[in-house]
């Protein structure tokens, strides 16, 4: 698997305070694009300048050969600035390590100097609206001369209005534009392919309008008619592939939660620390922070983070290290997981509980920890969602994907 990176333990730490830079900008303006639900357009130039678009492409391309645990932190930093925008971003970063397992070297060759040199951004719009990305596409490459023609709608295109290239999964039909009914050869048929953003036929609707992570510019990406040569088909086998590397995605989306979750920490001890009531019945002035179910859910928030920042390390040295070898491949997807399931599932308990210890005013619309609330409730949607993957492993302990018996 590619995780391994190529830097020298200065290298990772110079692009660790980068990100730390990187997320100050995305302080400036995140609450901004939250309100108006925009996107931060803004941040593009700042971001690819920054060279982080390039983080975790491979030394002989031109990038900088962050390895899975580089990214991550660099991840966890850029979302302590602004959990939103870092999702955003995230998404290119993100894509770029499935492109490491998924394409071939030439392919590789031919798009990743683009991202070091022209710091060119990736979308992965992988996921419709019918079933998420556990869903065969419906969107649909109908074999013609020299490629495909392609129409149909990615419901969930983060980056999409800031990529210059959009990568997405399609069901290749017959030459007549049907669409096999058997299952399995629709699967056979499910494949990857890349085109610029402004190719002929693509557009982007405005559709999203969501309760958090409002800064990520999530909207439908549209194909109709769109013309995709075959050399631009980057990936067969889709499916198996994209889990086979899911450690881009699971590790990457549980930093971004885990720098949430961070974030609100912080907040809530500045916030505490100055704290008082002035006077009440029985007392002039009383100090949040000498009350002592202040001090003691404090330190169960702390002890919480701990937890989700233990988990996604043990997981990305686990990688680095080859152990993942011995889970094997069926478990190997569920454990995975977990990081991401403990980020995302803590990030919400994290942000409610410091709500209830700041007090009313936190419920207010523009107090800090009333919009990381927001965001931290998208966590568990992420596919794997926090009930498949429950699921997954509930059904690999019970022998559901273990091997027929002879």
């Amino acid at each position: 698997m590619p995780v391994q990176g190529e830097m020298t333990h200065d290298e990772s730490q110079r692009v660790i305070d980068t990100a730390r830079k990187m997320a100050a900008e995305f302080n400036r303006v995140g609450a901004k694009h939250d309100r108006e639900n925009t996107f931060p357009d803004e941040l593009v130039p700042i971001f690819k300048q920054s060279g982080l678009a390039a983080l975790n492409v491979p030394k002989r391309f031109g990038g900088l050969g962050a390895d899975v645990w580089t990214t991550a932190r660099c991840v966890q930093e850029l979302a302590k600035g602004d959990a939103s925008c870092a999702l955003a971003f995230n998404m290119h970063i993100g894509v770029v390590g499935f492109f490491m397992g998924m394409w071939s070297e030439e392919h590789q060759k031919r798009f990743f100097p683009k991202v070091a040199a022209d710091h060119a951004l990736f979308d992965g719009a992988y996921s419709e609206a019918r079933a998420g990305v556990i869903g065969l596409p419906d969107t649909i490459a109908i074999p013609v001369k020299g490629g495909y023609r392609v129409s149909g709608k990615k419901s969930w295109g983060t980056l999409s209005l800031a990529a210059d290239y959009h990568t997405f999964n399609v069901t290749i039909t017959d030459k007549d534009g049907s669409v096999p009914e058997d299952p399995d050869i629709r699967l056979s048929r499910e494949v990857m392919l890349i085109c610029p953003s402004d190719a002929t036929g693509v557009s982007i609707e405005k559709t999203w309008d969501a309760m958090g992570m409002r800064s990520t510019g999530t909207e439908t990406v549209v194909f109709k008619d769109v013309f995709v040569p075959t050399e631009d088909l980057v990936s067969t086998d889709f499916r198996p592939k994209l889990f086979a590397n899911l450690e881009w995605q699971t590790l990457t989306f549980a930093s971004v939660y885990y720098g949430l979750a961070c974030r609100a920490y912080d907040e809530t001890v500045a916030i505490l620390r100055k704290k008082s009531s002035g006077p009440v019945q029985g007392a002039k002035d009383v100090q949040a922070r000498s009350i002592g179910y202040v001090q003691r859910d404090l330190g169960e928030l702390r002890i919480i983070n701990e937890t989700t920042g233990a988990t996604i390390e043990s997981t990305a040295r686990a990688l680095l290290e080859g152990r993942d070898e011995q889970w094997g491949p069926v478990l190997r997807l569920g454990l995975l997981e977990v990081p991401k399931v403990v980020a995302t599932e803590n990030a919400i308990r994290v942000v409610e509980n410091a709500m209830r210890l700041v007090g009313g005013g936190s419920f207010r619309r523009g107090h800090i920890l009333e919009r990381l609330y927001r965001d931290a409730r998208s966590g568990p949607f992420h596919p794997l969602t926090s009930d498949q993957t429950y699921e997954y492993l509930g059904k690999a302990a019970l022998g559901f994907f273990d091997p027929p018996s002879s």
